[in-house]
């Protein structure tokens, strides 16, 4: 049966990242992978649908708006995925019983 883990944002650099490790994955965990095409994390409705139609253990959610200089910009879409869209999902997991790990950033400063 092994460990059911579910990746969010997983066609950008950190859920690429997981995916291509995935491949050397011989510890018994199931990954599924949803870009943010299958998978808008800022829809309740739908978020709430994948947690309910699958047995999730773990989410590691790597969903973010990245573009630091688009996020000045695009201030409401930055919000949307990086505040509402991760409290619907961290929601989701809770009433699913399912463990969330997230993941602000990719970069590590001193």
């Amino acid at each position: 049966m092994g460990t059911n883990v579910l990746v969010t944002g997983s066609n950008g650099q950190l859920g690429l990242t997981i995916k291509e490790l995935y491949g050397l994955n011989d510890e018994g965990l199931n990954f599924t992978f949803f870009s943010k095409e299958e998978l808008d994390i800022s829809n309740n409705q739908e978020t709430t649908k994948i947690f309910t139609q699958n047995q999730f253990d773990y989410c590691i959610n790597c969903a973010a708006y990245t573009n630091v200089e688009q996020a000045e910009v695009d201030v409401d879409e930055a919000f949307k995925v990086n505040a509402e869209g991760v409290r619907v999902l961290a929601h989701a997991c809770q009433l699913a019983n399912v463990v969330l790990i997230h993941i602000s950033t990719d970069y590590v400063f001193d």
